[in-house]
């Protein structure tokens, strides 16, 4: 069992500012968006975070995850290398945002709080509200219509974990729909007006990423002495690609070891290949602090469905890693994620999600690319309720 987890901001300090004076924020004014614990960790400077004791019993309930070698999908694709799966599919919620929905839902309960408040696109608020009931805590999930629309089981799925839903249109003036700002915007207006309620944003911030790296960690043990050549994560707000290949990031920063860690992302949402270096916030009130890292203005699609990988902000060690060369990105279209989501279902008897199949379709463009290795991937989530025909 994993005793510690990563802390890769670590590598990147000073990222977390002020909303108002961009200046590297206080842990004073921190504590006025996050609770203490989730503040202090927000700016802890340090390499590796134990896990709590009575958290480490809720994750030894369902980890270590399985991982197994994709022995048939590698065979439709007619390569030498062998590919190995890691499956967050396995966990509480059947995606990998349940690690961080037990450490946030755990962190707030210590503090006192009652009711949290979060955005998601789905998979986030059905974790957050599983972990949430565990510690009697009250979630409200807000939805975009676009997300509802793609996967309409998202809301039943949701109150059935125990959340209240609350879904959110376009405002009419607003010629640059951004679903994962807006609903961040109504939740952290709704949250202002509750005295024991906090918003917890549901990526990007250090406080998510910590408790993902236990998925790259864990990897590396059961790989045992097979070392992957490449390591591949999709990447929206950037938790589950530095929750596959932070423990390999690490290696190559602290030890030198090489490892080619390859970023899919969605051709709508080219977060970290064509967003640029800045201070962005979730939210437009300045409310939750800024962070020193790559963005983009808007997707560059209309109403687009792209799973979890629709995030205009990336999180700051995601661009730290790749401005210094150690991630490399591969961009995929809608069209290229579903046929390679339905060649591993086909091939495996296993659907996955959608963000998923941007995984799959950069697992395919390596196979082609070399004629053997090993290369890591992670089912981010299953694919419940997604039909790709």
């Amino acid at each position: 069992m994993i005793d510690a987890l990563l802390n890769l901001s670590a590598y990147c300090p000073g990222s977390v500012l002020d909303p108002v004076t961009r200046e590297p924020i206080t842990l004073e004014r921190l504590e006025q968006a996050l609770p203490p614990s989730l503040a202090a960790l927000e700016l802890s400077g340090e390499h590796w975070i134990p896990i709590p004791d009575d958290l480490r019993e809720v994750f030894h309930g369902y980890r270590p995850t399985p991982l197994f070698e994709a022995t048939a999908f590698a065979q439709a694709l007619g390569t030498g290398c062998r590919i190995f799966i890691k499956d967050e599919g396995a966990t509480p919620s059947s995606n990998h945002k349940a690690n961080s929905a037990f450490w946030i839902a755990y962190h707030c309960a210590r503090d006192g709080v009652r009711e949290i408040t979060t955005e998601t696109t789905g998979n986030w608020g059905i974790a957050l509200a599983t972990a949430a009931s565990r510690f009697g805590i009250q979630v409200i999930c807000f939805i975009d219509e676009a997300s509802v629309a793609a996967r309409p089981d998202r809301v039943r799925l949701m109150e059935a974990a125990g959340a209240r839903v609350e879904v959110v249109g376009p405002d009419t003036d607003d010629d640059s729909f951004d679903p994962l700002v807006l609903s961040a915007n109504r939740a952290v207006s709704y949250t202002g007006k509750r005295p024991r309620s906090r918003y917890i944003f549901g990526s990007v911030y250090t406080y998510f990423i910590v408790p993902q790296t236990i998925v790259g960690l864990e990897a590396r043990q059961q790989l045992g002495e097979v070392r992957p050549d490449v390591v591949v994560g999709s990447c929206g707000g950037g938790a589950n690609l530095l929750g596959i290949a932070g423990a390999f990031l690490t290696e190559a920063i602290e030890y030198g070891t090489p490892t080619d860690v390859v970023c899919a992302e969605s051709e709508l949402c080219p977060i970290v290949s064509k967003g640029r270096m800045g201070e962005y916030s979730i939210d437009d009130q300045d409310f939750y602090p800024r962070l020193r890292t790559y963005g983009l203005d808007h997707l560059l699609g209309d109403d687009a469905y792209i799973g979890g990988l629709g995030s205009t902000i990336v999180a700051a060690p995601v661009a730290r890693f790749h401005a210094d060369g150690l991630i490399r990105t591969a961009t995929f279209s809608d069209e290229e994620a579903r046929s390679a989501a339905e060649l591993f279902g086909r091939t495996q008897s296993r659907t996955v999600a959608l963000e998923t199949g941007y995984q799959l379709a950069a697992v395919v463009a390596e196979a082609e690319r070399r004629p053997s290795g090993n290369i890591l991937v992670n089912i981010s989530s299953t694919g419940r309720g997604i039909s790709y025909a």
